[in-house]
Order: C-alpha cells, then sequence, then structure tokens
C-alpha cells in the first residue's frame, strides 16, 4: 500500500517556463489527499517560499516534503528536520570567488517571504545580476560579506559563461571549503550544499521519523540529481521528458511534464485505492 507520494518539482511537476503548477495537477493532488489517507509532497532543490509561488499560496501541496535539497523536510505540516549552513562556509565560497568578475554567490535567508530576498555576495556586472533575478525569480541586495546574524538555508552560485568557466568555479569552490559541493541543475547555475545532505538524506530523515517503509512510497522524477532516490525504492517513476538514466533506474513510467503526467497518475493511484487495486501505470511497467 502506498502512503506516501513525493515528486520533484522543474521538468516533472512543472514544465520549464512555467511559473506555477498546473490547475489541474494541483486538484489531483487535492483529490489525492482528501480521499485517500496518502500523503504527497515536493522532493526538490527549493524552498518553501519558492514553493509557495509554485502552487499558487496553495500550501495543502506542500504540508509534506523534501525541500532545499535535503535541507527543510516537512511531514503533514511538521518540520521534522532542518540544516542551516556555517556562516564561515558561506563567506569561504564567496571569497573563493572573489577574484571572478561575473561569478557571485547568492545566499537565501531561512526566515522569508515571497519576494524571496537574497544576498548577493562578490564582484559582479549588474545586468547579468538582473539577468538571472528574472529567470530565477528571486530579489537581492548587494552585500561585501555573508552576514553573519542571519540564517541562511540555501546557497546558490551564479556563474555565466562555458562549460569550462563552470569546471574552473567547481574546482576553486571545491578547493577552497570542503564541507561543501557544487551540483547543476539548472546550465550557469549551482546549488552549494553541505556534504553530507541531499535529496536522498532528506528522504531517509522522512521515512526514519515517519515509520514509513521504502514499498510504501511513490517518487516521480525526471533529472540526474532524481537518481539517487528513483534507485532506491520500489516504485520509482520518470516522466515520459526524463533523461535517459533516469528513463533506465524507474520501474515505472507515466506522460510527460507537460501533459500532467504526474496529475493523471495521482488520479489514477486514488481510484486503485479507493478500489483496492494496483494503479494501471505500476502494472503496465
Amino acid at each position: 500500500m502506498i502512503k506516501l507520494v513525493l515528486s520533484d518539482m522543474d521538468n516533472t511537476l512543472v514544465p520549464f517556463g512555467n511559473r506555477r503548477v498546473s490547475d489541474f495537477t494541483r486538484k489531483a493532488i487535492h483529490t489525492l489527499l482528501e480521499e485517500t489517507d496518502i500523503a504527497f509532497g515536493p522532493c526538490t532543490g527549493r524552498d518553501y517560499v519558492e514553493l509557495m509561488r509554485l502552487f499558487s499560496l496553495d500550501e495543502a501541496c506542500m504540508q509534506t516534503g523534501v525541500m532545499s535539497t535535503g535541507k527543510r523536510v516537512l511531514y503533514r505540516g511538521k518540520t521534522i528536520s532542518l540544516s542551516i549552513f556555517d556562516h564561515k562556509t558561506l563567506q569561504g565560497v564567496a571569497d573563493a570567488l572573489a577574484d571572478e568578475k561575473n561569478m557571485f554567490l547568492v545566499c537565501y535567508p531561512e526566515k522569508t517571504n515571497l519576494f524571496n530576498p537574497a544576498y548577493v555576495v562578490g564582484p559582479l556586472d549588474k545586468d547579468i545580476l538582473a539577468d538571472y533575478e528574472r529567470k530565477l525569480v528571486f530579489v537581492s541586495g548587494i552585500v561585501d560579506q555573508v552576514p553573519d546574524d542571519v540564517d541562511f538555508v540555501a546557497a546558490t552560485i551564479a556563474c555565466p559563461g562555458t562549460e569550462k568557466d563552470m569546471e574552473r568555479c567547481q574546482k576553486k569552490v571545491a578547493a577552497a571549503c570542503p564541507d561543501v559541493y557544487t551540483m547543476s541543475v539548472v546550465p550557469q547555475w549551482f546549488d552549494v550544499l553541505p556534504k553530507g545532505i541531499s535529496k536522498l538524506t532528506g528522504f531517509e530523515t522522512l521515512l526514519e521519523r515517519t515509520g514509513i517503509s521504502p514499498e510504501e512510497v511513490l517518487v516521480f522524477g525526471d533529472g540526474e540529481n532524481d537518481v539517487e532516490i528513483l534507485s532506491k525504492v520500489p516504485h520509482s517513476v520518470a516522466v515520459a521528458n526524463a533523461i535517459p538514466e533516469v528513463k533506465q533506474v524507474a520501474k515505472h513510467h507515466v506522460g510527460a511534464s507537460a501533459d500532467d503526467g504526474v496529475a493523471h497518475a495521482l488520479l489514477e493511484l486514488v481510484r486503485a485505492t479507493k478500489a483496492g487495486e494496483t494503479p494501471r501505470f505500476m502494472m503496465e511497467n
């Protein structure tokens, strides 16, 4: 029996370029929550305030989840795990990029609001910053140092340029700050993560604290940062637009993100759960 559904957001629940989850998908989530005892939530690099925008301020869709790439974990409205960055570590990242004209560190406070205010540290071109603000949807304030009186739950690095520029950026950060690692899901943009924390560790914490077993979880994904979790659960699902590695790892397959593939699967899960049956998409693959 499925007790928990987790879904990646970008290009799984929300097609790239869309500003929010479709109304059809939100209604499907509500149907799942209201007509079954199954919990639903995002499993994503996005943090709470970004998810609020993506779900059109519909908090019912995000009472459970692995957020900020495992740094924030919720279950039925309660925070069960929260990891905050060490200020010296973030300053170390900023210092490592200090001689790079167009690369800069962006730090996101744990306590925030829908404007998604962020602290930008480092030398930068303001036109490049404005382009990143527009594409990644945050509002920045430029500072000389990482504030030591603010708790930060997430950090990213803007790295405009070529693949060689991105490789150089990663090497600099790795050499200067061994306590973190970088991961790129969006081109020219890195997530900065504490070593030992990932979607998988957040997922494992969620299961440990709730007593839910891997066999009772359904996980949807599309990208490289979903592979680790998808390979750990018996009921892994790839959307049709997933990368080849995800399609190979996933046991089940559903429609594309642009076609509300996850939403249709959720509605089938509701039907099957109420009928005491296995969902069709879990039988066909």
